[in-house]
Parts: C-alpha cells; sequence; structure tokens
C-alpha cells in the first residue's frame, strides 16, 4: 500500500556518495503530514502544505508549457528577413550619403548581418556593378594599350600609374581610390576573393582608354 504514496530512490551528494531518498506524492505528502504531533504541529503542517503546493503548481506549469524543439524553418525565415532588410537598408544608405547601390549594400550586409547573427560573406559575390557590365579591370586596361611585362603580359601596375598620372585615382598607402575627376570614368565595385580576403576594386568605362592613349 506505501508504494502508492512513496518511493525508494537514490541522489548522489557532493562529496560522490550515494544517499537513500523517498518520493511522495499528494496523498503520501498528507499522510505525513497528519502525523505530526506537539504543540507546533499545526504551524509545520501549514508550512508543509504550502511548500508543497507551491511546488506542485510549479511543477505543472512546466507541464502546462511545451517544451519547443530547435524549428529549421525558423532559422529560414530569420534569413529571408535579413536578406530583405538588407535590400532595404541598402537603399536608405544609397539616399542618405549618395553613395552607389553596391558600396551602399556591402555596408548594408555587415550592419544587418551583424543585427541578426547571420553570416552574409556567401551573398557578397552576388553583388552586380551598378552600371556598365563592361567596365574594365586596370588588367584588361593593360592589355588594350598594349602595355606588357619582361614576360609578354599585361601590366595592370603600369596601368595603374598612368591611371594616377592623369589625375583619376590617387593611393595613400592604401588601395586605389578614385578622385573626382575619376568618378566620371569608374566605380569601386565590392569582391570577395576565393581566399575570404574582400575590398573594393576600381572597374573603369572603356571611354577611359581615349584619356590614356593621350598619355
Amino acid at each position: 500500500m506505501g508504494s502508492d504514496y512513496f518511493y525508494e530512490t537514490s541522489y548522489t551528494a557532493g562529496t560522490g556518495k550515494h544517499y537513500k531518498m523517498y518520493l511522495m506524492n499528494h496523498d503520501g505528502f498528507s499522510l505525513l503530514v497528519m502525523g505530526f504531533t506537539g504543540k507546533t504541529a499545526l504551524e509545520w503542517k501549514l508550512k508543509f502544505l504550502e511548500a508543497f503546493n507551491t511546488m506542485e503548481k510549479e511543477i505543472r506549469k512546466q507541464q502546462a508549457v511545451p517544451k519547443i524543439a530547435p524549428n529549421p524553418h525558423y532559422r529560414t525565415r530569420m534569413i529571408k528577413t535579413a536578406v530583405k532588410d538588407t535590400a532595404d537598408t541598402a537603399t536608405v544608405i544609397a539616399d542618405v550619403f549618395g553613395v552607389k547601390k553596391p558600396m551602399a549594400m556591402t555596408a548594408a550586409m555587415q550592419m544587418v548581418g551583424e543585427a541578426y547573427g547571420v553570416d552574409m560573406e556567401p551573398l557578397k559575390q552576388f553583388i552586380p556593378p551598378e552600371t556598365n557590365p563592361g567596365y574594365l579591370t586596370p588588367t584588361k586596361i593593360a592589355n588594350e594599350l598594349g602595355l606588357k611585362t619582361s614576360k609578354g603580359n599585361p601590366n595592370p601596375q603600369l596601368a595603374n600609374s598612368l591611371l594616377k598620372d592623369a589625375g583619376l585615382q590617387e593611393s595613400v598607402s592604401g588601395p586605389w581610390v578614385l578622385t573626382e575627376k575619376g568618378a566620371k570614368f569608374g566605380e569601386s565595385i565590392p569582391f570577395t576573393a576565393s581566399s575570404g580576403h574582400s575590398g573594393y576594386q576600381i572597374k573603369w568605362s572603356p571611354k577611359v582608354l581615349e584619356i590614356l592613349k593621350k598619355k
């Protein structure tokens, strides 16, 4: 009969030793409390009942709240929201700061990605040039102008020097950046190399060839 109200088990103390422990249900608890006698019996009964009822409410509350299993669809929705917010944020950045959309998109990806805890790096490769897809890199410019290295390959370093001499770009202990004059013929395009390095590369309009041919 007692097994209906009490259950013998064990627990491990902080010392590593095992000790017996008895669990009880509500009826078992009532039987235990009814055995209290003496002057303070009523006080102890009330305290024990209050403590037991509080514990029972907490257990029921925990059982009533379903445990939510990890849902991959939630993560997918969060990524979709991050991508949408990136597009909206890029538009605001472009309007407020007057920068071109690719540059605004790169900044937006970094900010929104950090806010959502989403890695936006794989998406950077999809940022397109805002203008003519036929824009030229320094290597292509060198090839068009016949600027060669000693081995007969296109010489982008020489092309960059010509662009600098023409007042179209400048560099101060860092990558090349467009001058005010150069902004009419080129734009800075974000890129991500296979090594993971990211930055900006200037791409030039074919119109720049006519300027460089005069140099």
